[in-house]
């Protein structure tokens, strides 16, 4: 072959080689400028242009905003105070069924790699990207915990790439701080499960009323299976859609061999069986008294730090509060509230009708107080503060209203403190009090005729007896002696203040009455018995006190029998003609002078309950002392 030839036929193997060669290059310059691009980016990522990556030492001290629990003292959840619901459990306290239905739906290989599935991302890449398919999303456990713990950010159009950069780079770190273990429990304390729950622990209580320990396969399917939409699979709002992914999470446990096909075959056919329980301090039958006891906390804690030195904040350090209450009590005290008042709404609303009430003021709610105590050592056992905390967040245990006749124990206790005796007899004719504007006591029954015992005066609740009773004590030493009980010092000093015209609260009434029901002693208070951190370590401890002998235990006894006879015979009969209560116990109903307001003390051996009821607007009451009596409004709770 000659030269030129040879020459012509290179020149032709060049130039039909050339665009292949071209195209190489070209695809090799930019698969370079890509994998710079995709390192710079990484790189940005890393040094926090996109927001702040954390340190491992960060991670190391890793820590949950924690709901702090109140507890009643047999140990039931009374309520709580979160900016995130969320309570903290142990791995070793949540059931294996719960990690492997986790680890079946959302990470499969979560044992195998360090934070991010590489073929999972592969998968994902090509099926959703090239194929059009939908392949699911990729993240690991521990990607899905960078983003529940450090939230994400908006990037415009970058935000997507950024913020799963970011989550791949610290699901690698979190790995090399925690063992895997770790990266569950975190995980299962930190995810949300909709309806403002956070953590396994908490959701398992809304939805099942169980515990992490102790709930079952099909039920940890159902919180697993939510994870991927907490609104679109609730079990309560959508049950149907919740049982289809429950059975997803069922199936995919049993292709992870979690689950034979018989286990996983039986688990599906079950009915989807809530035990739904909103128990925060947003719901519960102690809204009023987890309120009262946030104040209380609150100003304990402005005495106390942790260990760092720092401040205690109560919805997020993860505090126990052991309270006195009796969550059986506090639940009957509520129930027992509300039958009632809804019952006596009905004449209520009549009643006003009949006054010609306009139709905004016959909607008016009835309200109550309600307050428990231990009188021998001042523990709280029940606080209900109102009908309904949704509907009126003001607490009537600490509102004050003119008290009526539970004032007169107190008058005849001075009395008796005088030396007067339960069977001695005074006037029961009617005076007028000149020096008082003229003022003139009249008895309900409209009878003042004869004499009557201090026994009978208190059983029957006659007025002229206690006013009279009142003035020869003296009206100062009568408030002295009030006071010395555990009345406030603003009591006015009227002859009607025998009558109960005086304004005082459930709780200070309950205070009053104490030293009736202890044999002359007074108590201070308690409704905290002690606090602890998120650890378990008491940070406060309530202090017992010297309790002070205010009355004798002559009188304590003599006023005791006295409240005796008012329920066997007097106003508060109905304990025994009504309710058949047989048991020994001491009474005293009262009711203003308008119908207003209804209150009923009454203390057995071992408890002492004080109960007001009325409208929020004092001008809204009954018309007669039939239905406005405190007998009608307030003893049947």
């Amino acid at each position: 072959m000659s030269s030129k030839k040879r020459k012509s036929s290179s020149k032709e193997k060049e130039e039909s080689t050339s665009p292949v060669i071209h195209l190489f290059q070209w695809s090799l310059r930019l698969t370079i400028l890509g994998l710079l691009f995709f390192i710079g980016f990484f790189g940005a990522v890393y040094v926090g242009v996109f927001g702040p990556v954390p340190t491992n030492e960060d991670l190391q001290n890793l820590i949950n905003a924690q709901a702090s629990e109140v507890y009643s003292k047999d140990g039931q959840v009374l309520g709580r105070y979160f900016l995130e619901n969320r309570s903290e459990v142990a791995i070793e306290d949540i059931s294996p069924t719960i990690i492997d239905a986790l680890i079946a739906t959302e990470d499969s290989r979560f044992y195998e790699h360090r934070g991010v599935d590489h073929q999972s991302m592969i998968r994902v890449v090509v099926k959703s990207i090239i194929l059009g398919q939908n392949a699911g999303g990729g993240s690991t456990i521990s990607q899905q915990l960078a983003k529940n713990v450090f939230g994400r950010q908006d990037h415009g159009w970058l935000t997507m790439p950024a913020v799963k950069a970011r989550e791949i780079i610290i699901a690698n770190k979190l790995n090399e701080v925690y063992t895997k273990d770790e990266i569950l429990e975190l995980y299962l304390n930190t995810v949300s499960l909709g309806e403002d729950t956070y953590g396994i622990k908490t959701a398992c209580e809304r939805f099942f009323s169980t515990s992490p320990a102790d709930i079952k396969t099909e039920q940890a399917a159902v919180l697993i299976g939510m994870l991927k939409s907490p609104t679109s699979y609730n079990p309560r709002l959508n049950p149907e859609k919740s049982k289809r992914r429950r059975n997803v999470v069922l199936s995919q446990m049993e292709k992870q061999t979690f689950l034979t096909s018989e286990e996983a075959s039986q688990l599906k056919d079950l009915p989807l069986e809530l035990k739904y329980s909103r128990n925060t301090s947003e719901a519960s039958s102690a809204l009023h008294l987890t309120q009262h006891l946030r104040q209380q906390v609150q100003k304990l804690l402005e005495d106390l730090s942790n260990e760092e030195g720092d401040a205690y904040n109560l919805e997020t350090d993860g505090l126990r509060i052991y309270t006195t209450i009796d969550s059986r009590m506090q639940q009957y005290a509520q129930e027992a509230v509300v039958a009632h008042l809804n019952q006596l709404q009905k004449a209520f609303d009549s009643d006003l009708k009949q006054q010609g009430k306009l139709s905004e003021e016959i909607d008016a709610t009835l309200q109550s107080g309600f307050l428990v105590t231990n009188p021998h050592n001042g523990q709280v056992l029940a606080w209900v503060g109102g009908r309904d905390y949704q509907a009126s967040q003001y607490d009537h245990i600490l509102s004050e209203r003119q008290v009526g006749s539970v004032f007169k124990p107190i008058v005849y206790a001075k009395a008796l403190d005088d030396g007067y005796a339960p069977c001695d007899f005074i006037s029961n004719q009617q005076v007028q009090y000149t020096q008082y504007d003229d003022w003139t006591p009249q008895n309900s029954s409209g009878e003042y005729d004869g004499s009557s015992s201090l026994l009978g005066g208190l059983t029957h609740s006659i007025n002229t007896i206690s006013v009279k009773l009142l003035m020869e004590s003296g009206i100062e030493d009568v408030i002295a002696f009030a006071e010395q009980l555990g009345a406030k010092d603003d009591l006015p000093e009227v002859p009607s203040i025998a009558l109960g015209v005086a304004n005082m609260s459930v709780e200070e009434i309950n205070r009053i009455y104490t030293p009736f029901a202890s044999g002359g002693w007074q108590h201070q208070q308690m409704i905290i018995a002690k606090i602890e951190d998120a650890n378990g370590n008491d940070i406060y401890s309530h202090a017992l006190e010297q309790s002070e002998r205010v009355l004798s235990a002559r009188v304590a006894h003599q006023i005791t029998n006295m409240m005796r006879s008012v329920a066997d015979r007097g106003t508060a009969r109905r304990i025994r003609n009504w309710y058949s209560i047989h048991d020994p116990i001491a009474a005293k109903t009262g009711t203003t002078q308008n119908h207003a307001d209804g209150w009923f003390v009454g203390y057995t051996p071992e408890w002492l309950g004080v109960v007001w009821v009325g409208a929020d607007d004092p001008g809204l009451h009954f018309s007669s002392i039939k239905d406005g009596q405190g007998a009608n409004m307030a003893l049947p709770i």
